[in-house]
């Protein structure tokens, strides 16, 4: 029941003439006090929808006319949301007699933002229960945690944003249903662990079978069917899921159902109980995901490590289940994911990894200097985390105390809490029998402490913000860190960097004879060959490619390369639920709004030697040449841009080739000059004065992409 309302949110309300409150997680609606406000036309509601789902961050003029009204927006759509824009504050604002401007719906370098407290919007309440739930569960009180999720889950309609529509609606629908599936499965965990396995048994069933790739789910099923007496019908679902994963990915279901399933044909009821779920556990889980070419998810991230198992945050199928006792009492965590077996390339990076963490870089041995901090960054898709994987099995000997890891990143892509981290850390390293602090500022301090004397390495995946790590960093001279980011981390002092750019041709065709077999890539060399640079390099999209070859050993090489040949080559470099263009199309949802049109323009333009510098950047954008380089420094330091030598840049071509579609896909063309499609070129000498008009296609360019 959607519960969604003004009147539902009781005493969390602070009635008054003043007090806006709005509802998306159903159909939207609006109230000042206790009056319903007119919210207009049905594009009028979705821009105000569109400005309440980014929680305050500017949304950028071009942006909104494309979420709007995508490809083909009206003559006057500029014109329009303007209109819109002026009518929804006439109901929003409140005059102050002072003649100030607007101070909820305001503008700000050609965007508009929604100024309300999150508290104010049922979608900044239910992220603010889940996260309370997150750190209940952390604190091992798995009742409370559960009703903190019934309490957001209670918010939801049967469709978030009902009623509107258009591109940038039906992409906020899908992002917010999948941080309400994430929900859900963690409350539906929480009930098996807390005994109502049978109450909650058709539920999990209808869930599972419309989500039949997620795998937390479906292990969730098997425990309740087996707690229920039911162990038949647990095995069936492992079965359909063995057989679903082995046609689409070529694996098998991860440890979890692996070990439930065994404990059935083996007539007892291995590792389920009844309080015995992963809902206690005290990190996000993590779905499935399917293997990709230079990260370390090939096994599946079925569920965080159990308070006193010493299980990772986030760890892949294979990881210990638990800290290896000693006999001084001290717990020693050996947390990382399983190994790639088919990891190759990455020598130097490796190289250097291995060097700075274990102190052969330095003059000085280790214990002997400050835990060094050592960042990896790149990219979307090039590996970074496979490369982490493999350099920390590589210096395990180095930290004989232990090797700690987290995935900081949620299964709805947001972060997971530090708090959160510290936790599971701390339980790892010191048992589930001794209490953790309730602050984070008191858990950081007893981290550090356990570490003082330790040689413990630390491993953080998908680090979106340095602040987010700095109290997981090892003080101890013995530890070390390892980070992997999409961001180069200029602001993490006394950090050491590696940067991971494409895979090299003879390392892409290297690791194909590992992952499709030595004789396929000797029996077509020169589709292999163009197999590689068709990816670009690219991990993530080689993976995919041998994905598909590895489950269909009859096809030709060369019959997968035509496909790529097209226009439609990120659409080809698709398999299931894992995609190229799905990875940037995230990964680019995360980029501040600001800088989304800025990267789509610039990333289409291309001079002679196939970079281009500020000049031409300027010419595109309109701005001056210094602030044309300042954005492209930041999208380089966001790994968006590569830069071999100061003031000139490239684009990856399959990033180029995503550029392509956000412009075709999203904002419309603005002149015959710029149409989206193209590759725009622009002497570097030209003068910015000229403006966009200097812009001119390259001969021969076409509509047409090179790698």
């Amino acid at each position: 029941m959607f519960a969604g309302t003004y009147e539902a949110w009781g005493h969390d309300m602070i009635t008054g003439a003043k007090t806006l409150r709005f509802t998306l997680l159903g159909p939207l609606r609006a109230w000042r006090g206790p009056q319903e406000l007119e919210l207009g036309s049905r594009q009028q509601r979705t821009l105000l929808a569109l400005l309440l789902v980014r929680q305050g961050r500017p949304a950028p003029v071009d942006a909104l006319v494309a979420d709007i009204w995508g490809d083909r927006p009206p003559a006057r759509a500029v014109g329009s949301l303007r209109t819109y824009v002026s009518r929804l504050r006439k109901e929003l604002e409140i005059p102050d007699g002072a003649g100030g401007g607007p101070r909820v719906l305001v503008s700000e370098h050609g965007a508009y933002a929604l100024r309300v407290p999150a508290e104010a919007v049922d979608l900044g309440l239910f992220g603010r229960d889940v996260a309370a739930a997150d750190l209940a569960r952390a604190a091992r009180r798995p009742e409370e945690a559960r009703t903190l999720l019934r309490t957001a889950l209670a918010l939801w309609g049967d469709e978030p944003l009902a009623g509107l529509g258009g591109p940038g609606v039906e992409a906020e629908r899908s992002r917010l249903e999948g941080q309400r599936l994430a929900a859900l499965e963690t409350r539906l965990a929480l009930d098996v662990e807390l005994g109502e396995h049978i109450a909650v048994l058709g539920e999990l069933r209808a869930l599972a079978e419309r989500h039949p790739l997620r795998e937390r789910l479906s292990s969730l099923l098997m425990r309740a069917y087996v707690l229920s007496g039911q162990g038949g019908e647990a095995l069936a679902v492992h079965e359909r899921t063995r057989r679903l994963l082995a046609a689409e990915f070529g694996i098998d279901p991860g440890h979890e159902m692996a070990a439930i399933a065994e404990g059935i044909t083996s007539g007892g009821t291995a590792g389920v109980t009844a309080g015995g779920g992963s809902a206690g556990d005290p990190a996000h889980e993590v779905p499935r995901d399917a293997p990709t070419a230079g990260t370390a998810r090939t096994g599946l991230p079925v569920r965080a490590g159990l308070p006193g198992q010493g299980g990772p945050v986030g760890q892949g199928r294979g990881g210990p289940a638990g800290p290896e006792p000693v006999p001084d009492g001290l717990r020693r965590p050996a947390q990382i994911p399983r190994d790639l077996a088919d990891f190759t390339g990455r020598d130097e990076a490796l190289a250097q990894l291995t060097d700075e963490l274990t102190g052969a870089a330095g003059r000085e041995p280790a214990g002997a200097r400050p835990a060094p901090v050592v960042v990896v960054s790149g990219s979307t898709g090039v590996g970074k985390s496979a490369l982490a994987v493999h350099a920390a099995h590589r210096v395990r000997g180095h930290f004989p105390d232990g090797q700690l890891y987290a995935d900081l990143r949620a299964p709805d892509g947001g972060a997971v809490h530090p708090a959160v981290v510290l936790e599971s850390f701390l339980r790892a390293l010191r048992g589930s029998d001794r209490p953790v602090p309730e602050r984070q500022t008191d858990r950081a301090a007893l981290y550090r402490s356990e570490l003082a004397e330790a040689r413990v390495l630390v491993v953080l995946d998908n680090v979106a913000d340095p602040a987010a790590v700095d109290a997981l960093l090892p003080g101890g001279p013995g530890c070390a860190a390892l980070i992997t980011t999409t961001a180069r981390f200029s602001g993490l002092a006394g950090a050491r960097h590696t940067h991971l750019g494409a895979l090299s041709r003879a390392e892409a065709l290297s690791w194909l004879r590992t992952a499709i077999g030595a004789e396929r890539v000797a029996a077509e060399p020169e589709a292999c060959l163009e197999l590689a640079d068709r990816c670009g390099g690219l991990p993530l999209a080689l993976r995919i490619v041998a994905m598909r070859l590895a489950t269909r050993p009859s096809w030709a090489v060369a019959s997968v390369v035509a496909a790529l040949r097209g226009p439609q080559r990120l659409t080809a470099l698709g398999i299931a639920d894992l995609s190229v263009h799905e990875a940037f199309r995230r990964e680019y949802g995360r980029l501040p709004a600001a800088l989304r049109p800025v990267f789509a323009r610039v990333a289409l333009l291309r001079e002679p030697d196939g970079q281009f510098g500020p000049t031409a950047v300027a010419l595109a954008l309109g701005v001056p040449s210094g602030e044309a380089r300042a954005l492209c420094e930041e999208l380089v330091d966001r790994s968006w841009l590569e830069s071999a030598r100061p003031g000139r840049y490239h684009v990856h071509g399959l990033l180029r080739e995503f550029a392509v579609s956000v412009q075709r896909d999203g904002p419309g063309p603005r002149s015959d000059g710029e149409r989206p499609a193209a590759v725009l070129f622009a002497p570097d000498g030209a003068d910015p004065s000229l403006g966009s008009r200097s812009l001119r296609r390259p001969r021969g360019t076409g509509e047409g992409l090179a790698s």
